[in-house]
């Protein structure tokens, strides 16, 4: 448990919902929490205390971290023991519950267990984007979904009415990337908190600046965007082909054309490829980001008043800047206060960060598999 001035976090050994041992003697735990996006945690312990032997000795171990209230629950999807003259550790990689829905797609017939799939092209769907949203999961990964596709134990409540009215057609994309497109689009957030199913509406407002004592340290990054005009192409054979496009002009400006082709074969409603073009450029998009070391005041904490998901101001220089804090770093070390590095903006892609989420999918849809 680590303890000071900010949240004071517990960890707990788990085989899928059972506990086993909350786990006090540790060497690290690092977390990488995201905004509608699948987290990341490394725990080291060493091997021989009775949390690292019941994690080892577990059909499904799993982590949970509480910080008055569930803050990140989810998988190992790697154990790692390390032997030396210096000693004999465990490091054990994991993801949060959000995992499970990357490990899905948004099926066009998800009531229907084998081919042809012939009857419709998509699953259309016109309502609350909440609302929408939630019923997508539990078609494909929830209690509504065919048994093969359910992820045990996952639970999908009645969700708050957020956002408006939006139209939705699923059609072999990622779950997870499918709902967050329409999600980050509203201005709300998707999560996985001990397998329950969360929309919700990020509150928090947070300013970080060395002057107020929030703020020790400070790097700023801007990136090339992936793309910058996006050409969509709906159904249709040769010229008979229905397309939209759309493009960013501001950053057109700045860093030159940068094409991409969205193929949508199943839509031929002009809208609904607009939509594509403009989801697609938001999602591409790659907005200055901050990545801070921040200071918890009696002021100003981490979990108490602000998150990952909030907006934030962030005075660097003679800047200030406003946006999403999209990511967090969350470093616990024993009988210390948690240092928390959160990123505002966009959080930096790294091609190693994608081989470790391509990666992480595999060895869930691994386990999911022992389970079926």
């Amino acid at each position: 448990m680590a303890v000071g001035l900010g949240p004071e976090f517990t960890l707990t050994a788990c085989d899928w919902r059972t506990p086993l041992a909350i786990i006090d003697t540790y060497e690290s735990c690092t977390v990488i929490a995201r905004y509608n996006a699948v987290s990341t945690w490394e725990l080291v312990l060493p091997t021989n205390t009775d949390a690292a032997q019941a994690l080892l000795t577990a059909a499904q171990p799993r982590l949970l971290i509480d910080a008055d209230g569930v803050f990140r629950s989810g998988p190992a999807t790697r154990l790692q023991r390390t032997v030396t003259m210096e000693g004999d550790l465990l490091t054990i990689n994991g993801v949060d519950d959000l995992a499970f829905l990357a490990n899905r797609l948004a099926h066009p017939q998800p009531g229907t267990a084998s081919p042809p799939y012939s009857s419709t092209a998509a699953d259309t769907r016109v309502g609350i984007a909440s609302t929408l949203i939630a019923g997508f999961v539990d078609r494909n990964a929830g209690p509504g979904a065919i048994a093969a596709r359910r992820v045990p134990d996952l639970t999908v409540p009645t969700p708050a009415v957020l956002g408006g009215n939006v139209r939705m057609n699923g059609a072999w994309q990622n779950l997870l990337d499918f709902i967050v497109l329409t999600a980050k689009s509203q201005g709300f957030g998707v999560r996985v908190r001990d397998l329950e199913f969360q929309v919700y509406q990020p509150t928090g407002q947070a300013t970080f600046s060395i002057e107020l004592g929030t703020l020790a340290s400070w790097q700023s990054v801007l990136e090339m965007p992936t793309a910058n005009f996006v050409y969509v192409g709906g159904a249709g054979v040769g010229t008979a082909r229905v397309y939209q496009q759309a493009g960013k002009g501001t950053s057109i400006a700045k860093w030159g054309r940068i094409e991409q082709f969205n193929d949508q074969r199943t839509s031929s409603v002009p809208v609904d490829l607009l939509q594509s073009a403009l989801d697609s450029l938001a999602d591409l998009d790659r907005p200055p980001s901050v990545e801070m070391g921040v200071l918890d005041t009696p002021q100003q904490m981490f979990l108490r008043d602000w998150n990952v998901g909030d907006t934030a101001t962030v005075v660097i220089g003679d800047e200030t800047l406003h946006d999403v804090i999209v990511e967090a770093e969350i470093k616990l070390l024993p009988n210390e206060p948690p240092s928390v590095k959160p990123v505002l903006g966009a959080a930096p892609v790294e091609l190693t960060t994608t081989r470790q989420l391509r990666d992480a999918r595999r060895r869930i849809v691994q386990i999911e598999a022992a389970w079926i």
